[in-house]
């Protein structure tokens, strides 16, 4: 009996892209994971900065309603001893001058942050 010997023979050209394959793959790896670890930094960096204006934003808007609150106080009378005033006969009232003054404009009201204000929906037609 003859026995028959099949061989399988692989090309070479196959196991060359595997090669190909396995090479880029090993470069490729590395790089990507040092792309998420960048990525990762710029986001932290990026979390910094916000929380960095939300605080500003709020000194900001206290301070401005503070001074706003310094202009709506009315202008206290300079006080004087009340011995004085006791002492001393009050004087006739003065006329009064009946010009008009211009209005003094308030400055506008501190503005909204952004992220609080609901953007109205869109009417599709």
């Amino acid at each position: 009996m003859e026995q028959t010997v099949v061989e399988a023979v692989q090309p070479s050209r196959n196991r060359a892209h595997g090669q190909v394959i396995l090479v880029v793959l090993l470069v490729i790896a590395p790089l990507l994971a040092l792309l998420v670890r960048e990525q990762a930094r710029v986001i932290e960096a990026q979390r910094v900065l916000i929380r960095q204006l939300a605080i500003d934003s709020a000194q900001l808007n206290s301070i401005r309603v503070r001074e706003l609150q310094n202009r709506a106080k009315p202008a206290a009378p300079s006080q004087t001893p009340p011995a004085e005033t006791q002492q001393q006969p009050s004087p006739a009232p003065k006329p009064k001058n009946h010009k008009r003054r211009e209005s003094r404009q308030d400055p506008p009201p501190p503005q909204e942050y952004p992220a609080t204000r609901q953007i109205p929906a869109r009417n599709s037609v």
